[in-house]
């Protein structure tokens, strides 16, 4: 993987990623290692783990081809705190920078943004009129739960799985009281536009009853959630089968975290320039600061800070004879 990465790099001169995901069952301590990924802007490695042993023999070879490992920072198993503790004392020590995600974040703005593309294409409905079942006790169920809600999107769950309005966290729980969430009873031949399984496996006691209801579309959010029999039946009544594919979420946070990276290290600040403060970043200046939009090298100046992180409006003669100063010296 590494070498493959090493050779994109080299005939791209693109920016290196290595991103380091935990696995979510606790049992499960292989390492796994996908494709590599060549985004827009970024050539991406993957590793996932399920403790730190792996990580000395990872970090060694990843010097001079790896420029950021992003580390997946969910708390999904007894060793997660081993992992971030290693790999930011790892890398460190060999000179490679460290960016942190949520993993958990990504996969399911990734998959409700894939769904509702999906559901698009059909022409028929948005997934906001459509009735949508989700089944799946777990963290990541609820962090599609809590998403659905923010978008105002209805979700039905059911009642034997979810007797109380309760929804499991990786540490602890939280109490879920809405109008948009649905506790049901299945009903052999109800029908639904759309099913979500989130990380239920094939083994889950819930697939006899699905397998009584009718779907339009079903997603798979992880993998192997439906049984191939499951699968089938559904096909031959219609329904069209999808796994999420994270892909462009993926590489939509590489580019968000380089970005802020670059920001909080390059343009975060403030100096004083010819004893004039200016300051940049998003760091709030204090009330009469000019603020630009790099503190190490000014390009642009934007206006005089209010204090508040907002620009003064009216201004001083004081401050406009300060931004008529930083602007001569650009």
């Amino acid at each position: 993987m590494l070498e493959e990465m090493d050779g994109l790099v080299r005939m791209t001169n693109k920016r290196s990623v290595l991103i380091l995901i935990q696995h979510t069952k606790e049992d499960d301590f292989e390492v796994c290692i996908p494709s590599v990924r060549e985004s827009i802007s970024n050539i991406i490695g993957f590793v996932s783990i399920g403790d730190d042993s792996f990580l000395p023999y990872l970090i060694d070879r990843s010097v001079g081809i790896v420029d950021t490992i992003m580390l997946d920072i969910d708390f999904k198993r007894r060793e997660t705190e081993n992992i971030r503790i290693a790999t930011a004392r790892l890398a460190e020590s060999k000179g490679i920078s460290v960016a942190y995600y949520s993993d958990y974040s990504t996969w399911i703005s990734s998959a409700i943004a894939f769904m509702m593309e999906i559901v698009r294409k059909k022409e028929v409905k948005t997934i906001f009129d459509s009735k949508l079942l989700l089944v799946g006790k777990n963290a990541l169920a609820t962090r599609m739960v809590l998403e659905l809600l923010s978008k105002g999107i209805e979700v039905c769950v059911f009642e034997k799985e979810y007797p109380t309005p309760t929804f499991p966290l990786t540490k602890g729980k939280v109490e879920l009281e809405s109008p948009f969430i649905h506790r049901i009873n299945p009903v052999p031949g109800e029908r639904f536009n759309i099913l979500i399984g989130c990380e239920i496996q094939s083994r889950c006691s819930f697939l006899r009853e699905l397998s009584t209801m009718d779907f339009e579309q079903i997603f798979d959010i992880g993998i192997n959630n439906f049984s191939q029999d499951f699968i089938r039946q559904q096909r031959q009544s219609g329904a069209k089968v999808y796994r999420s594919d994270d892909r462009a979420g993926i590489s939509g946070i590489v580019v968000n975290l380089m970005e802020t990276s670059e920001l909080v290290n390059s343009r975060l600040g403030k100096t004083s320039v010819g004893g004039i403060p200016i300051v940049s970043g998003g760091l709030i200046g204090d009330f009469g600061d000019v603020v630009v939009d790099n503190f190490n090298e000014v390009h642009v100046v934007l206006g005089i800070a209010n204090g508040d992180g907002t620009f003064k409006q009216d201004l001083s003669s004081e401050d406009e004879i300060n931004m008529r100063r930083i602007n001569k010296l650009l």
